[in-house]
């Protein structure tokens, strides 16, 4: 979904996600690139020390013309984690963001992401377009989590930077920071998100109070007006044909970007009852932020804190099921292995059974200790897809269902 956004998105040990956003500098025919890339802390090498764990890492950014090297940036980073389990998630708390002058024109842009405590190296390779920023003109919107006004074109930039651009469905507002350069006094920049389908969903408008080369911006799009799945800022000159462009996207949480209500009511599938969810699929657009609330706050085991550890977990096992059963032709968690874990965790024990005397093939035993329960997986076509047994689907969907009336 990021790469169909046009977002930077690097493969191989190190995958990360990130962003290119160009700001104007005093000369036109040169501008600032703003790179920020987010990446997992799985992905490296963490190493104990002092108050926590550390990795060390090292971004390279190299821009081409044709085989001609243009510019070529190597920075190193660290990130420190308070224990080995943070070390080990899956949330993408690791953020690099540099600036890096080049000159307008076209170039052949790589990333390469290292871990210099191990083996694991991630790269992407695309095209980047530099364009001459002409008055009256428009930068690109950045998502930010934080962004200071710059005083002059000179100044390099202060903001810390979200690089997928992503806010959770029904939280607090998104900012994205925009810049105008020469804009006349009194000058309309409208400010329009677009959903999937092409909709209006918000709609702001900034007045510019005085003349001057550089207008700089905060944009805030309350998410709460928007529906789950990709977006598009919008911001031009009202009346002119000055506009910038920069998608984003409402999600589920952060390990599960999602398109559309309806599929995000489908990886819902073993965290609540069927009823719950039909009611939730009944709920008309304009109410679906409310009702994601209610449901939020519900379902939140410990209302003290901010996250839904409920949530957390059910989604944190569904990323482990897709790493541990993704042998069936199918994603991890849609297996009935991946069923049971989800919605169980993992068992306390597992023996793995070869064909036995009643001609079964081969099977596999899950045992839990609390509450008791025994379930057979068991392989009846030979080509590796296990299947919960008639009287373990049975038992396992008694012991569902008392645990959520007991809930």
């Amino acid at each position: 979904m990021y790469r169909g956004l046009g977002f930077v998105t690097g493969t191989g040990q190190i995958p990360f996600i990130g962003t290119v956003r160009l700001l104007a500098s005093p000369n036109p025919d040169t501008a600032i690139a703003l790179v920020a890339l987010s990446m997992e802390n799985r992905a490296f090498t963490f190493q104990p020390g002092g108050a926590g764990y550390t990795a060390a890492y090292r971004v390279e950014v190299s821009l081409r013309r044709d085989t001609t090297l243009a510019r070529r940036v190597v920075r190193d980073g660290r990130a420190v984690v308070a224990n080995y389990l943070q070390s080990r998630g899956t949330e993408d708390s690791v953020v690099f963001q540099d600036v890096v002058p080049v000159a307008a024109g076209r170039y052949r842009l790589a990333i390469v992401v290292s871990d210099r405590n191990g083996p694991n190296v991630g790269r992407y390779d695309g095209t980047f377009a530099v364009p001459e920023f002409r008055p009256p003109a428009l930068s690109t919107p950045i998502a930010v989590d934080r962004a200071d006004p710059r005083p002059d074109l000179a100044a390099m930039p202060d903001m810390v930077v979200n690089p997928r651009a992503t806010v959770d469905f029904g939280s607090d507002s998104l900012r994205f920071y925009v810049e105008g350069y020469s804009l006349a006094a009194g000058s309309a920049v409208v400010a329009t998100v677009l959903d999937s389908a092409g909709d209006v969903g918000w709609a702001d408008t900034t007045h510019i109070a005085r003349t001057g080369p550089l207008d700089p911006m905060v944009v805030a799009v309350a998410p709460q007006a928007l529906s789950l799945g990709r977006h598009e800022l919008r911001v031009g000159l009202a009346g002119g044909d000055v506009v910038a462009v920069a998608p984003f996207l409402v999600a589920l949480s952060g390990d599960w970007v999602v398109g559309s209500w309806r599929e995000m009511l489908s990886l819902l599938r073993y965290f609540t009852a069927d009823d719950t969810l039909q009611a939730l699929a009944r709920t008309p657009p304009a109410d679906r932020a409310a009702a994601w609330r209610k449901f939020y706050r519900e379902t939140d085991p410990a209302h003290a804190t901010s996250e839904n550890e409920a949530l957390d977990t059910y989604f944190a096992r569904m990323v482990q099921a897709n790493e541990l059963f993704r042998d069936e032709g199918v994603p991890g968690w849609l297996t009935d292995r991946g069923e049971v874990y989800v919605t169980l965790g993992p068992p306390a024990q597992m023996l793995d059974e070869r064909p036995d005397f009643r001609g079964r093939g081969r099977t596999l035993v899950w045992i839990y200790d609390q509450p008791h329960l025994e379930l057979y997986f068991v392989d009846q076509s030979g080509f590796g897809r296990l299947r919960l047994s008639t009287g373990s689907r049975s038992d396992f969907q008694l012991l569902v269902n008392r645990l959520r009336r007991g809930s």
